[in-house]
């Protein structure tokens, strides 16, 4: 389907900028939303080099800075286009052994304050756009990009905890890594989307969440440190894809890209994908009463209209930046033949 408004945040680099590159082919109208201009225009020159007659356009967006969310919205208003579809797929996963939290603007946990209440406030604020879109047309669509690394039994999240509402934001003492970090916020992606389901349905508008899999090229681990981004490109990815484990990013990419204007996914709403097909997301994320209890928590968090507005409390004090491994320390890690093929079956499906 073509001639179609869509919004892709993330769309510089990884599988955001191939859904997007595709979806131009496809004649629709995209919006890159990027949180670098610099990078964001240069994805747009990209795709015009290869394509002069696409519809790219860049809008800036920051996920971790509420106030960013808000503007975004102001300045794609003042385009005065309807709204079709709107694809959440920025993320950002920091050192998963990382024990020192970081922060967005508004106070959040950093990876929570990115990758689920941004895209929240996000998706809440278009809301209004994307019904009149689906009352004109019978049909407007959300895509979140989530990981099958929100189930608490992926091997990957082996001694990690379960989502705690409690402890929303890893404040507890001890209870915080990267890798809970990320865990948490993309099986609250998940939640929110059964959520959102059930309160849009009948509206004609359609909701939907996937795991485009182990994709070892995207810049998704771009804040991990330097021996994990070292192992990442050089051990597990070729492993993994001589395994034929891992994803590329033109699987991501078409992914988000059929989800968002295939006929065959009109009127599909409140799924997990992987691979192009409907399964069954880890059991924690289908607890409807803990999806309630999120949605209307993140409601307060993003001071949504009719809720009690909250405000994460500041940082008690100033956070130590973690300690990045030496070239020296690097080549001292002995990495076994056996670690390496565990290490490949651990990342199966990651995005």
């Amino acid at each position: 389907m073509t001639g179609r408004v869509i919004i892709v945040t993330g769309a510089n680099s990884g599988i955001g900028f191939e859904a997007a590159r595709t979806l131009c082919e496809a004649g629709n109208d995209v919006i890159l939303a990027c949180r670098n201009e610099e990078n964001g225009k240069a994805a747009v020159e990209k795709i015009l080099q290869e394509n002069p007659k696409a519809l790219a356009t860049f809008l800036q967006l920051d996920l971790a800075d509420l106030a960013s969310i808000r503007k975004f919205v102001e300045d794609f208003h003042a385009v005065r286009k309807n709204l079709n579809v709107l694809v959440n797929d920025a993320g950002v996963f920091l050192n998963a052994s990382d024990t020192v939290r970081k922060f967005t603007k508004d106070n959040f946990e950093l990876t929570m304050g990115t990758n689920y209440l941004g895209p929240f406030l996000l998706t809440h604020l278009l809301l209004d756009d994307l019904k009149k879109t689906a009352n004109e047309n019978g049909d407007s669509r959300i895509v979140f990009v989530t990981s099958s690394l929100h189930d608490i039994n992926f091997k990957f999240n082996r001694g990690g905890e379960s989502f705690d509402l409690e402890n929303f934001f890893l404040e507890k003492d001890a209870t915080y890594t990267g890798r809970q970090a990320y865990k948490n916020s993309k099986v609250a992606l998940v939640m929110n989307t059964y959520s959102l389901a059930r309160k849009l349905e009948g509206t004609g508008i359609s909701v939907n969440c996937m795991c485009p899999g182990f994709i070892p090229s995207t810049q998704l681990t771009r804040h991990a440190s330097l021996y994990s981004r070292f192992r990442l490109k050089f051990i597990v990815g070729p492993i993994c894809k001589l395994a034929n484990i891992s994803r590329t990013v033109d699987h991501g990419g078409e992914m988000i890209k059929e989800l968002s204007v295939n006929e065959k996914y009109k009127d599909v709403s409140g799924n997990y994908f992987k691979d192009f097909e409907a399964t069954e997301s880890s059991e924690e994320s289908r607890n409807e009463e803990v999806q309630d209890q999120l949605y209307e928590l993140s409601a307060r968090y993003c001071h949504l209209e009719g809720y009690e507005p909250l405000d994460a409390p500041a940082p008690l004090q100033p956070q130590e930046e973690p300690k990045t491994p030496s070239k020296e320390e690097i080549k001292e890690e002995n990495v076994t033949e056996e670690n390496m093929k565990t290490e490949a079956e651990e990342k199966t499906d990651v995005k």
